[in-house]
């Protein structure tokens, strides 16, 4: 494989890519209270695909109350959202580039109160720690609506225009904690041996397929490695059969991530710049409760420092995991995880450790990121100072980097006219 592969084309399923290069899924926080599209998420999306970016794949859609996780949250919960996604896929595909939604369910991850609720599910009671919440055991018949509810907004997304579907089944929402040892804890069909642990994923994915038909794209991304430490978390050679099964199901593409947030955030490494202070006075934090929120608030400065040492940055930093996948698999594999620069994303791509590279934070900083690799172009760069992160679903996604997103409006002023 010679240089110059991001730029070359590229199948998942029966539809086919002008180039390597993926925006993964980012918490958009722009869409309204009920989850209709805006003109504020279109003109987001649109500035990614005039920067000629070959995929965009939406932040996680919600089906239902339950399944949401933050306000402003994406929604493809009723056919009166069909309307508004069928102008996001649009605006997009009026410059050529594809787009996937994102389908998930929130579980226990998530602060009910922020979204009009009174508690989680999850697959077993089993306490999150990062945001103080013990979730209740999700009941067989709510197990039936979610897998009937994920098909439902796949086939909305499919009505809508969108060329494929993502399910979310990474960083420790429903479909994850499932396939989890230390969040599953079930005695029924669902829980115990691998594939009682599986059978939701299955499920969901079986759904899915039986609405959209078997034509149509439908990708996953799935943890490289739970990273839960002295728990019973999956390891890499784990999450490479869950792959495998769902690679003979029919699954058309994979992106690998990492983590729970009970990991320790390792899916969004960076440099956690005063990100627990942020955090708990402007961002979702502020609405955990007191006891909760005030020893995080004063104890910031510890904390920040512990994320810089168990989620540092290093670019690529999944490549590890997606490395073992593309050895295992057939179909793409796609690897998220800090890249920004042009040599990075081709080496990974040319020593066979991914077949194709997804980014959401460089993309934030620069929206022309693929056009000005392609042109040899220095655009704005994101440092992952994760300022961003630290307002997610809080604040509308964007560049809270004061420098950065100077530069970023100069270069859409000028490039823009």
């Amino acid at each position: 494989m010679t240089q110059n592969q991001l730029f070359t084309p590229i199948r998942i399923g029966g539809l086919e890519l002008v180039g390597r290069f993926v925006k993964s899924a980012t918490t958009e926080t722009l869409c309204t209270d009920d989850g209709f599209v805006t003109d504020d998420l279109i003109e987001y999306y649109e500035k990614i695909a005039q920067g000629g970016t070959p995929l965009l794949i939406t932040g996680n859609a919600y089906f239902n109350l339950y399944s949401k996780g933050a306000p402003r949250q994406l929604a493809a919960d009723n056919d009166d959202k069909i309307l508004g996604l069928r102008r996001l896929t649009d605006a997009v595909h009026r410059h050529g580039s594809k787009i996937f939604m994102q389908i998930y369910h929130v579980g226990r991850q998530a602060s009910p109160r922020l979204v009009g609720r009174t508690d989680a599910v999850s697959p077993s009671p089993v306490f999150e720690p990062t945001l103080g919440v013990r979730p209740r055991a999700i009941t067989r018949e709510e197990i039936e609506e979610a897998v009937q509810g994920l098909a439902d907004a796949a086939a909305r997304g499919q009505q809508a225009g969108f060329d494929g579907i993502q399910i979310h089944a990474a960083h420790g929402y429903l479909i994850n904690a499932f396939l989890t040892p230390h969040t599953n804890r079930r005695k029924d069909e669902y829980g115990g041996s691998f594939e009682n642990r599986l059978r939701f994923l299955l499920e969901v994915y079986g759904a899915i397929r039986q609405r959209v038909g078997q034509d149509y794209p439908v990708i996953m991304k799935i943890n490289g490695s739970d990273e839960l430490r002295l728990r019973k978390g999956l390891k890499p050679d784990d999450m490479v059969k869950v792959a495998q099964r769902m690679e003979a199901q029919g699954v058309d593409a994979v992106e690998i991530s990492a983590g729970h947030y009970e990991s320790g955030l390792t899916f969004e490494r960076g440099h956690w710049r005063k990100f627990f202070s942020t955090v708990t006075t402007i961002g979702v934090g502020r609405n955990l409760p007191s006891y909760h929120r005030i020893p995080v608030r004063l104890l910031s400065p510890l904390l920040d420092w512990g994320l810089r040492r168990i989620a540092s940055y290093s670019e690529g930093f999944n490549l590890r995991y997606s490395k073992l996948f593309k050895q295992a698999l057939s179909i793409p594999v796609i690897c998220v995880g800090g890249f920004v620069h042009r040599e990075a994303m081709e080496r990974a791509i040319v020593s066979r450790e991914c077949d194709m590279v997804s980014v959401a934070r460089a993309l934030i900083a620069d929206p022309f990121l693929y056009r000005h690799m392609q042109e040899g172009v220095q655009g704005p760069q994101c440092d992952f100072c994760n300022a961003c992160y630290a307002r997610a679903a809080a604040w509308p996604t964007d560049c809270y980097n004061d420098e950065v997103r100077a530069q970023r409006d100069r270069m859409l002023r000028t490039e823009l006219g």
